[in-house]
């Protein structure tokens, strides 16, 4: 996927520290949005603050290519509390959309670096929860969630119809086919 940068942006690139954050959204079952960065402080992005509690502990890198295929990444976060076991180890965080973003860093003031326009963070991942595991060692717990992307479910058949209902079921507010069952005519494909 092309990414393109802002001049500011590509200005701090060819500089020579670069110092990059992660800003990750996982939503929740509850539609709630959870917001984590791996910045040693809390960064708002498009006025959303992106807290740094130390809990979000990794993200796995993904290689990009040019073919189709179910591409994934692992995210790790802290099962210390029973906070986030109750939250991010249920059966109902799973096919919950995540997006992750690398943003950087201006080492004067702290903001991130990019322009008035809001394209100071990059999406570099965007998918849903495909499964998790809950990892307990003898010091410490971890929670992974494997998100995969947008071709997780390509050769299942879903079985949707085009009516209003079985689109409103992954995007509720979304009334684009609600006239889809009537019509006065037929539609003429092609030249008459």
């Amino acid at each position: 996927m092309t990414r393109s940068l802002s001049a500011k942006q590509n200005t701090y690139l060819a500089g020579d520290s670069l110092i990059s954050v992660v800003l990750l959204d996982i939503t929740m079952p509850d539609a709630s949005v959870t917001r984590y960065t791996d910045a040693p402080f809390n960064i708002t992005f498009n006025s959303n603050s992106y807290t740094a509690q130390g809990e979000f502990l990794s993200i796995s890198e993904t290689e990009e290519n040019a073919d189709l295929q179910i591409v994934s990444v692992t995210l790790q976060i802290s099962a210390l509390t029973l906070a986030n076991v109750t939250a991010f180890a249920v059966s109902s965080i799973i096919n919950q959309p995540v997006t992750v973003r690398r943003a950087f860093l201006n080492l004067t003031n702290n903001q991130l670096v990019g322009d008035s326009a809001g394209d100071n963070a990059v999406i570099i991942f965007k998918g849903r929860i495909s499964g998790y595991q809950v990892a307990n060692q003898e010091n410490t717990a971890t929670i992974s969630l494997e998100i995969s992307s947008q071709f997780i479910n390509f050769d299942k058949k879903a079985g949707r119809r085009t009516n209003i209902g079985s689109m409103q079921i992954e995007h509720p507010d979304d009334f684009s086919m609600e006239f889809s069952a009537t019509t006065l005519k037929d539609i003429k494909w092609g030249k008459a």
